[in-house]
């Protein structure tokens, strides 16, 4: 018989305990933001589409016990709630309630996990009971195979500039997810994401020439420009390209063009200067008054540059915002070498953006990547579909 002394077991117990407590503390985690499970297909559909992600589909009964099992246990688990609830539309169906979509997804047990494309494509059908391990690595494999990371993360970003309206930061970012030339759900996305914006800037650039035949030259370069600085990239910009060409030559416009210029300079710079922008006012003024010292804007430029060169204060968060954007150039030039497959390049670029801007977000995101390039398993392709029956 084997003997436990007082001490020992009073230990057991405190073990015990302390693994309990981490258990429950990390459903207590997963709880804390609960996932938001969509109800309505359609909808899920929609989103999944317009976010550029795949569905994740729990089709359950009441009656289910390994249901109930699943609710309980993996779809609790952090890991997987975080993946669910950043990489995924995870939808949730109640079969007796919706027996025609049941029939169409040709549901034969409960629990049935599905993850499908924005495209409607089954890509990985589960039936039964998974434990949170092999769950994980089922979610993971259809992400790496369904949309990289990057173009995951890009797609995100690009949506949020087209929010804000800054198409210049979208359009490039959006090119990059076509690159390849395949066809997963996020690149359609990305292309029908692509023209809508020509479309746009195609509208802007009709309005160009009606304003040329009007004779209103001034409006057309006015227009045309806006049109470079918002859709560069476009085929309209490249078509707006030549039309402000064709405007600049014109002998009635050759008059004007300086001044204009100099003077929306000077405006840019103040108001640059006005929200504390200091890096970007002082390069407007140093183009003011090497470029325009003939003319008031360009005076009135030095003035402003003097006053940011005089002030330490203005002069060190200028030199901040530098070292952010050298921070930037070295991640995105990072960003690049790792779609090509130099992880070792990358780390290096990474870690001068670290070095750059220390303190930075884009600083933070570089540290990430870093680690991600020392830890990151190999993934596995898998092809995923429910076996015939």
């Amino acid at each position: 018989m084997i003997q436990v002394r007082f001490e020992d077991s009073t230990m057991f117990r405190w073990n015990t305990l302390a693994a309990l407590l981490i258990v429950a503390s990390s459903h207590a985690l997963a709880d804390e933001k609960p996932l938001a499970w969509r109800t309505d297909y359609d909808s899920a559909r929609k989103e999944a589409i317009d976010k550029g992600l795949p569905l994740f589909v729990k089709v359950f009964s009441d009656t289910c016990i390994h249901c109930q099992r699943l609710d309980a246990g993996p779809l609790r688990d952090p890991i997987i709630v975080e993946l669910l609830k950043q990489r995924f539309v995870p939808l949730i169906i109640d079969g007796s309630r919706s027996p025609k979509l049941v029939e169409a997804l040709r549901i034969q047990s409960y629990p049935t996990m599905i993850i499908a494309t924005t495209d409607g494509k089954i890509f990985a059908f589960l039936e039964g009971y998974r434990e949170a391990p092999a769950l994980t690595d089922q979610l993971q494999r259809a992400l790496a195979v369904e949309t990289p990371d990057w173009m995951a993360r890009d797609f995100k970003e690009s949506a949020k500039a087209i929010g804000t309206g800054d198409y210049a930061k979208a359009i490039p970012l959006l090119k990059a997810i076509l690159e390849d030339g395949k066809d997963r759900p996020v690149q359609t996305k990305s292309k029908s994401v692509l023209d809508e914006i020509e479309q746009q800037a195609s509208g802007r650039l009709v309005r160009v020439t009606k304003l040329q035949d009007q004779g209103q030259h001034a409006e057309a370069m006015d227009l045309v420009t806006e049109l470079l600085s918002r859709y560069p990239g476009t085929k309209a910009a490249a078509d707006g390209t030549k039309q402000l060409t064709s405007l600049a030559d014109r002998p009635e416009m050759k008059a004007n063009v300086r001044s204009r210029r100099a003077a929306d300079l000077l405006a840019q710079a103040k108001e640059a200067f006005k929200v504390e922008k200091y890096s970007a006012s002082l390069e407007l003024c140093e183009i003011l008054e090497t470029t325009y010292k003939d003319l008031s804007e360009g005076k009135q430029g030095a003035e402003l540059a003097k006053d940011i060169r005089s002030s330490p204060e203005k002069l060190a968060l200028a030199c901040e915002v530098l070292n952010e954007r050298l921070a930037t150039m070295y991640a995105t030039l990072g960003d690049s070498l790792l779609k090509k497959g130099q992880k070792e390049l990358a780390a290096a670029n990474f870690e001068k953006a670290v070095r750059a801007a220390p303190a930075s977000l884009v600083a933070r995101d570089a540290q990430i990547k870093l680690t991600g390039l020392s830890t990151k398993p190999q993934t596995l392709t898998t092809e995923f579909q429910k076996p015939e029956k």
